[in-house]
């Protein structure tokens, strides 16, 4: 999944604040909830003024670094010389932090959201409520064929979502601490443990930089590879809970011993924090996606020099090789004023070449979802590549088993790893909204030091009971998946 950047963008390009009209009212109703829902800011990317009777759409993305912007600008050039010269994009920055209350504080006083980036744990919601366009005609344009499994979400014969990305989340090392100890990569958990031991506190470093909280996703990304790796996850792809299996609640205590060895300030993190510790030369692991190895090559290059990515040692189930990956997808509002030239617009974007530059202007991080494009990244020619492309190789060859379990329910249960599914979980909204049930079950063991077992056991509960509610209130839901032969 994309993750909130912790500075503007500083490229120049003037943007003006979206308070005017229909941008007003959601800012107003936003603030009552919270300062910080509004987006930050925006520019309308404009054709010559000789052109009459402008069709303005907006696009609301968490990416506001310069080369993305740019990439917006350029996209938006070509789209008007080879598609529709009337149409212009309002770019607008949120963040992950706050998309989930500012969208729905949009859905809510009829802002039209245009393009918008999602969170594929609430588009079965928003589907249901009637927010979303389908995205059919794009998905048969394309070719379904085309992207990679567990990249697309079907709903009841629609598609709501356009990835943007496929990415993994993976292990970042400062290669040069562990061979000042003396000690070789890990490649098992118990490799791990005991590095972390041994390096925590090394000239002031804390042994990692990951974390849990309140941000939708945050804790379920860099908590996954430990519960993946235990050959289960929160359901199977029937729906049935999981998560009550005695080796998930191993996996608990796995992460929570790797948690120990980070800052408690980490408890209650945001995506920045934990770049920001490793980028400052305060950590020697990191759990996080490419964007990391960008920040930290453009912001400490001599860290960068001595870095490298390695898979997870999670769990002894296919160890190393099950990681968090997110689709980052964009959807369509569904009444919004353009349709059709969004529907367009989309697709001109996230496809073919275009897809490519996308993906390149965070290497690593934003691989492209669809196998065509996939296929150009290792021949990619760039300065970045040149210097540090064997990180991005190492994610984009990670991504095939990396998943969600929002948008790839029961990809591995019962100790079998079953590919990555396209298979929505549909009552995912409710457990990894803004009080997510993973977040609060780590903090409740990691801050008010619960007993990992108690905890564990609380949130079993808790997911039973949202998925009993959410059955009991769509009595006619039918999993499209069947777990043919499950073993335990």
């Amino acid at each position: 999944m994309s993750e909130a950047k912790d500075r503007q963008s500083t490229s120049g390009v003037s943007r003006r604040s979206l308070l005017a009209g229909s941008g007003a009212a959601l800012a107003g109703a936003a603030v009552a909830g919270s300062t910080s829902a509004a987006p930050k800011a925006s520019k309308v990317y404009s054709a010559p003024a000789v052109i009459q009777d402008r069709k303005v759409i907006p696009l609301f993305t968490v990416e506001n670094d310069p080369k993305s912007l740019a990439f917006y600008e350029e996209t938006l050039r070509q789209f008007q010389e080879q598609v529709d010269p009337n149409v212009d994009i309002e770019v607008s920055v949120y963040q992950d932090e706050n998309i989930l209350q500012f969208v729905n504080t949009a859905f809510q006083t009829g802002t039209d959201l245009g393009i918008f980036s999602s969170f594929e744990s609430q588009i079965s919601e928003w589907a249901e409520q009637g927010y979303l366009l389908p995205l059919n005609p794009i998905i048969e344009n394309v070719g379904e064929d085309d992207f990679l499994p567990g990249t697309l979400m079907e709903i009841d014969g629609n598609h709501y979502i356009m990835p943007a990305q496929a990415n993994a989340s993976a292990l970042w090392v400062r290669n040069d601490i562990l061979e000042a100890q003396g000690i070789d990569v890990p490649t098992t958990y118990e490799d791990l443990i005991s590095t972390l031991e041994a390096v925590n506190g090394v000239d002031g470093m804390v042994g990692i930089a990951t974390g849990v909280g309140q941000v939708p996703n945050l804790t379920t990304q860099f908590f996954s590879p430990y519960l993946f790796q235990s050959g289960w996850e929160f359901f199977d792809m029937e729906g049935n809970l999981t998560f009550d299996q005695p080796a998930v609640l191993e996996a608990v205590e796995r992460f929570a011993g790797v948690l120990q060895y980070t800052t408690p300030s980490l408890y209650n993190a945001t995506y920045p924090d934990i770049v920001n510790l490793f980028a400052a030369g305060r950590a020697v692991f990191a759990s996080f996606p490419g964007r990391l190895g960008v920040n930290v090559s453009e912001n400490a290059p001599e860290i960068a020099e001595v870095i490298s990515v390695i898979p997870v040692p999670g769990g002894p189930f296919m160890t190393g090789q099950l990681h968090f990956g997110g689709a980052s997808p964009f959807s369509i509002y569904a009444h919004t004023a353009y349709p059709e030239e969004a529907l367009a617009f989309l697709e001109f974007m996230l496809t073919g070449e275009r897809l490519l530059e996308l993906a390149m202007t965070v290497p690593g991080h934003l691989l492209p979802p669809l196998e065509s494009v996939r296929a150009m990244v290792p021949e990619y020619e760039s300065e970045f590549m040149e210097k540090y492309g064997d990180w991005v190789l190492t994610f984009n060859d990670l991504v095939p088993q990396a998943f969600s379990p929002d948008n790839s329910m029961g990809s591995v249960s019962h100790e079998t790893f079953h590919g990555k599914l396209s298979n929505s979980c549909p009552w995912g909204s409710r457990i990894w909204g803004t009080d997510p049930v993973d977040g609060r079950m780590f903090q409740q063991i990691m801050i008010e030091g619960a007993d990992p077992e108690q905890a564990w056991t609380a949130a079993c509960e808790e997911l039973a009971t949202i998925r009993e509610e959410w059955l009991a209130e769509n009595p006619d839901w039918e999993p499209t998946l069947t777990l043919a032969t499950p073993t335990s």
